[in-house]
C-alpha cells in the first residue's frame, strides 16, 4: 500500500506499507528514515490533509498524510489575558467583505450579485408602475370634463355690440327699401313702355326720350323722398334708445 507523506521541511515521500496495520509501519519507516529510529520523536504526529484525520485520509484511493510537529503550551493565564485585551479593544471591524462564506467565496462578490438583482427587480418594479400610470393618464384622458361656464359681464361692451347691431339693421333696411323703390321704378318703365302706342313712325324715338326722362324725375323725386323719410326715422330709433339708457 504507497502513502503519501509531507514532512516538516516542505518535502513529500513515498512509503510502501502493509495494508494492516499502515498507520504504525508508517510511524516506523518514517522515523527511521528521519531521525533514524524505529519510532517517531514525541512531538510529533501523523495526521490527514486539510483538516480530516488520518483514518479518513487512508480510505481515498490515494492516501496522503501529513506529520506535524506539536507546539508546546506555555504558562497559564494565557486565555484570561486574551479575553481581556479583547474587551478592552472596541476598534471591532465593519467591513467583511474581504472574508469568505463557507463554499469559499468572498462576501463582497455575494453583496455585489444581491445588489445587482435587487437592482433589476427595482427597474422591472418601475417599468410595471410607469406603464400603470400611462395606463390610468389615457383612462383619464378619454373621461368627458365637465364643461366650464363662463360669465361676460362687461356692460361697455355689451352696449357698443347693441349699437352696432342696431345700426346694421338700420343700413340694411334703408338699402332694402331702395332696392325695392328700384325695382318697382323699373317696373313702373316696362308697362309704361308697353301701353304707349306709336302714332308717328319718325317721333317714336322722341315719344320714348320723354317717358324715360318723365320716368326718371319721378323716380328720382320718390327715391330722394324716401331717403328722407328713413333718415328721419333712424334719428327718432337713435333718440328714444338715448333717452331709455
Amino acid at each position: 500500500m504507497l502513502i503519501l507523506l509531507d514532512t516538516p521541511n516542505n518535502k513529500t515521500l513515498a512509503f510502501d506499507v502493509c495494508s494492516s496495520q499502515p498507520l504504525e509501519d508508517l510511524a516506523q519507516q518514517a522515523g527511521q528514515k528521519l531521525y533514524g529510529s524505529h519510532i517517531l520523536h514525541t512531538n510529533t504526529y501523523i495526521t490527514g490533509r486539510r483538516g480530516i484525520s488520518a483514518s479518513e485520509a487512508l480510505l481515498q484511493t490515494q492516501p496522503w498524510l501529513t506529520l506535524c510537529h506539536r507546539t508546546l503550551g506555555g504558562k497559564g493565564g494565557f486565555g484570561s489575558m486574551l479575553r481581556s485585551q479583547g474587551s478592552k479593544t472596541s476598534n471591532k471591524p465593519a467591513n467583511f467583505d474581504n472574508c469568505r462564506d463557507l463554499y469559499g467565496r468572498r462576501l463582497k462578490t455575494l453583496n455585489e450579485a444581491k445588489t445587482i438583482v435587487e437592482n433589476i427587480e427595482a427597474q422591472e418594479k418601475e417599468r410595471e408602475n410607469a406603464k400603470e400610470r400611462r395606463r390610468k393618464k389615457i383612462a383619464d384622458g378619454l373621461v368627458e370634463k365637465p364643461k366650464k361656464k363662463y360669465r361676460f359681464d362687461d356692460v361697455e361692451y355689451t352696449k357698443e355690440c347693441e349699437e352696432i347691431v342696431e345700426s346694421t339693421r338700420a343700413i340694411t333696411r334703408k338699402a332694402m327699401k331702395k332696392m325695392a323703390a328700384d325695382v318697382k321704378a323699373s317696373a313702373s318703365k316696362k308697362k309704361q313702355a308697353e301701353m304707349m302706342v306709336p302714332l308717328f313712325g319718325d317721333g317714336l324715338d322722341d315719344l320714348d326720350g320723354l317717358s324715360s326722362s318723365s320716368s326718371s324725375s319721378l323716380s328720382s323725386s320718390d327715391e330722394s323722398d324716401k331717403d328722407t323719410k328713413s333718415d328721419a326715422d333712424d334719428k327718432k330709433g337713435k333718440r328714444k334708445r338715448k333717452a331709455a339708457d
